[in-house]
């Protein structure tokens, strides 16, 4: 079965957005960084509302291919192909599980999102490019009063960008 891998870029203080939810920090760091190598490892994507209605007015939401659930209570206007609304985690995850041909299923944010999943048990992998870069204020990682968690270090890698590339099993 594929796994539910939070994948995501986080600052060394924690934050994986800056307060006005943009994405400009991580610009110096993008060449080195594989994305078409870690995409081609997804099958589905699970997001939340507010990281996948910045990542459309950024850039547009550019992952048709892909069958995507976007945690919200809103509907969505006008949704990409491949994009369907739910409110239960468990249902979106068994909905991109159902339609998954091959590879994991990307967490792709945010904070909330994520700590919804791993409070529910359904997190299997948290992977980590943590970025030499303190933003101070912003998007948690996970959200305040997360259960605690033990992990089990898979893989660590320095990328030549001194970007950190960590991947954690969750733990029962």
């Amino acid at each position: 079965m594929s796994k539910l891998r939070y994948s995501v870029a986080v600052s060394l203080d924690g934050f994986i957005a800056p307060p006005d939810g943009s994405a400009d920090w991580l610009t110096p760091y993008l060449p080195g960084i594989d994305f078409a190598g870690l995409l081609a490892e997804f099958g589905g994507i699970v997001t939340g509302r507010t990281s996948f209605d910045h990542a459309v007015v950024m850039h547009g939401w550019g992952f048709e291919h892909l069958p995507t659930a976007v945690m919200t209570s809103r509907p969505i206007a006008d949704a990409p192909a491949n994009v369907t609304a739910f409110t239960d985690p468990p249902a979106a995850l068994a909905y991109v599980r159902k339609v998954v041909e091959r590879g994991d299923i990307w967490l792709f944010g945010g904070g909330l999102t994520a700590t919804s999943f791993l409070q529910a048990n359904l997190l299997d992998e948290i992977e980590l490019a943590v970025m030499p870069e303190l933003l101070g204020a912003g998007a948690p990682l996970f959200a305040a009063g997360a259960n605690s968690k033990s992990l089990r270090l898979i893989n660590a890698v320095t990328q030549p960008n001194a970007v950190q590339i960590l991947r954690y099993q969750v733990m029962p």
